[in-house]
């Protein structure tokens, strides 16, 4: 199996063989090196604004009263930058609701994401190759923050596939990128050896800003560098 151009034992990519059943480790493509199907159509890795340009033939679900983002609106600490505290790269119970003055409790994240409430929320970053489906967990009958932030980070926690970095979509500087915000995220060999997860691709830019509207029906998750 092939594994990063490193001379760290403890690489991306042999973590990842090493953690996971081959079943789920690795998805051969239809062809070696072909764009892998689950991003998103018109992804750039370089240029987030061109990853847009063609995001309307991209979206498998077209948006209704209910669910599109131009008839709604967002929660006040998703709207505002630095409401809310959250590093991405890490548990979503690490996060500060700052109006509060106070730790967050479970009641807190109770309300609903949008007003009026909505059973569904795709989310896009520019730096991402995959929407991100957010939908009501266990008996909700519609989006709070909990769900959204529980969503977000248990996506973006998970590894990536290993045809989401040998493809001929990354060059070998693209690449680099996601190996160096692999080693920067990782503290201890425990968390090298879950290997490069979806977060990385976000590469520097992980502090949560909130979201705003977006085309299509979708919300752009916003983000930023480490805060001052």
């Amino acid at each position: 199996m092939q594994t990063f151009p490193s001379t760290s034992s403890h690489t991306p990519a042999s973590a990842i063989s090493m953690n996971r059943p081959l079943s789920t480790a690795y998805v051969p493509p239809d062809w070696p090196g072909e764009r892998p199907k689950s991003w998103r159509r018109g992804f750039k890795f370089k240029s987030g604004i061109s990853s847009l340009l063609t995001r309307s033939r991209s979206v498998s679900r077209p948006p209704d009263a209910m669910t599109d983002s131009a008839r709604l609106h967002l929660a006040s600490v998703l709207r505002h930058e630095k409401a809310i505290i959250l590093d991405l790269r890490r548990s979503q119970h690490l996060l500060i609701i700052e109006a509060l003055r106070r730790p967050v409790v479970a009641n807190d994240l109770m309300q609903p994401s949008t007003n009026p409430p909505t059973l569904f929320m795709r989310l896009y970053h520019t730096r991402l190759p995959w929407y991100i489906d957010v939908v009501p967990l266990g008996n909700g009958s519609y989006v709070t923050l909990g769900d959204l932030f529980m969503t977000m980070c248990q996506f973006l926690a998970e590894p990536i596939r290993n045809d989401d970095y040998y493809n001929d979509e990354l060059d070998a500087g693209d690449k680099e990128e996601l190996k160096r915000a692999w080693e920067e995220r990782c503290n201890n060999k425990k968390e090298r050896m879950e290997g490069v997860k979806r977060v990385d691709f976000l590469r520097g830019r992980y502090m949560f800003l909130g979201l705003a509207r977006g085309k299509n029906g979708m919300w752009q998750l916003r983000t930023g560098k480490e805060y001052p």
